[in-house]
């Protein structure tokens, strides 16, 4: 009688859990992999399937079951460590997965917050159409929800220069010594970057930079542009023309690359064909796109548009470049009402730009023409996400025409770049250089990155 009340008590507990089977599953393969611990005759199951299933399962989890699963057993912690795991998740999450770093400015410390969202079907009450939208409803919105490894930095002159393969290029513009850092906020990882040569009092820079990734040399890449510029004891400035520099990960050095084109403003997401892109400043069309190979290390122009004549280029009031799905994309506002967007089908090729849509922005929604002069990201879905004038991140969806407030900012201005979670370790990037990563600490523990920055990693 007491081993049947043992069996129907144990038997309630499992259908009381039926509701959750991640937390029964998880519990199982935890007891199991103590079991195969401590009794060698035992063995996980899922270790007895070829290791590209098991890689596949795991890529699939969850970041924080990921995480969760590290703990299990050391052999499923050596292949989470595997850089081919790291291959295959970026892959899928590359594929799958919008998330959105935020910089937010105005208060004593610069900020970094990270976020990710949904991109499952907005209710009626997150959607409204062109014919009864107006500013009201973005008060009445569901807000963005953080990721489950909530991370940020803060610091003076701190800023976010770009992402890349789940990789975080940072810049510090401290006066004394400004440097670059790459970090991996996941695996807890960075590394500064070594030490830019001082700019001395007669010197002002106006400092553009940009970070990638070459596929076939497998480096990381950080480009910076510098405008020097001289200035006279009666305090007339002479510009001295426009250098760059770039750093490999893993290097010890900076090199010069004389020449490069003037460039007028930062793009949202520039990374593509294993080349970055930037608008020149230039005021003639066939000049209007620049691009620099990571692998060459040499900077071409690529043809715009075909209707982008001289006369069609003056009416250009605002014009920006990034990527939409895996293609050039170039985003601008014609004549002040009319934004639209071209993607380049076919790399380099002049004739493969194709209208990916277009925005009436008189007639839809009511907003101010500058609100789309901040885009951010085109997700996977083709939604066009930027931030509006009323500090609100926007999505636009081409297809059902419609509007959708992902989150409402705070008090101070923000600044969105596009961001994806991966477990691409610096350790490989970096190759004999290796030596100077460093850790961030565990928790709610601050950690100082020499100068006065304080990063802070908890879980939630």
């Amino acid at each position: 009688m007491e081993l049947r009340g043992r069996k129907r008590r144990r038997g309630n507990a499992i259908s009381e859990e039926n509701g959750n089977i991640w937390t029964v599953e998880r519990r199982c393969i935890q007891t199991a992999a103590s079991s195969a611990t401590s009794t060698s005759g035992l063995k996980l199951p899922i270790l007895e399937l070829p290791v590209h299933i098991i890689v596949d399962i795991l890529s699939r989890l969850p970041l924080k079951d990921i995480l969760c699963c590290r703990s299990v057993c050391r052999t499923i912690l050596k292949l989470l460590k595997d850089p081919y795991f790291a291959k295959v998740h970026l892959a899928r999450a590359l594929a799958t997965t919008s998330n959105l770093i935020l910089q937010e400015h105005g208060s004593k410390w610069g900020s970094l917050y990270f976020y990710t969202f949904d991109l499952g079907e907005a209710d009626l009450s997150s959607c409204c159409s062109d014919d009864r939208i107006s500013h009201s409803y973005y008060r009445h919105l569901h807000p963005l929800s953080r990721i489950n490894a909530d991370f940020s930095f803060r610091g003076k002159n701190l800023a976010f220069i770009g992402s890349c393969n789940g990789l975080l290029c940072l810049y510090c513009n401290s006066p004394s010594k400004p440097f670059y850092s790459i970090c991996n906020p996941i695996l807890r990882e960075y590394t500064e970057l070594p030490h830019l040569v001082e700019s001395t009092p007669s010197y002002i820079y106006s400092n553009h930079s940009a970070f990638g990734f070459c596929s076939r040399t497998k480096q990381y890449k950080v480009i910076r542009f510098l405008c020097p510029t001289s200035v006279d004891p009666l305090n007339s400035i002479h510009s001295r023309g426009m250098v760059a520099d770039i750093h490999t990960l893993g290097s010890n050095s900076w090199r010069r690359i004389e020449n490069p084109v003037w460039l007028k403003q930062q793009p949202f997401d520039p990374f593509v064909n294993g080349a970055l892109h930037w608008i020149t400043a230039s005021q003639k069309p066939s000049e209007l796109i620049s691009s620099f190979d990571l692998e060459t290390e040499q900077f071409r122009l690529l043809p715009p548009p075909p209707h982008f004549s001289l006369n069609y280029f003056k009416n250009v009031s605002w014009i920006n470049i990034g990527v939409l799905r895996e293609c050039l994309c170039l985003c601008y506002i014609y004549e002040d009402a009319q934004f639209e967007a071209w993607v380049m089908k076919e790399y380099g090729v002049k004739d493969s730009w194709t209208k990916e849509f277009s925005i009436d922005l008189k007639f839809y929604c009511k907003l101010q023409v500058e609100d789309l002069h901040r885009p951010i990201k085109f997700l996977s879905n083709g939604d066009l996400c930027f931030l509006s004038a009323s500090d609100s991140l926007v999505s636009f969806s081409p297809k059902k025409r419609t509007f959708r407030e992902l989150k409402k900012m705070g008090p101070w201005r923000t600044e969105v770049s596009a961001h994806v979670l991966s477990f691409i370790s610096l350790k490989d990037a970096m190759g004999a250089e290796r030596r100077k990563l460093k850790n961030f600490r565990r928790g709610r523990r601050m950690f100082n990155f020499g100068f006065s920055m304080q990063q802070f990693l908890t879980y939630s």
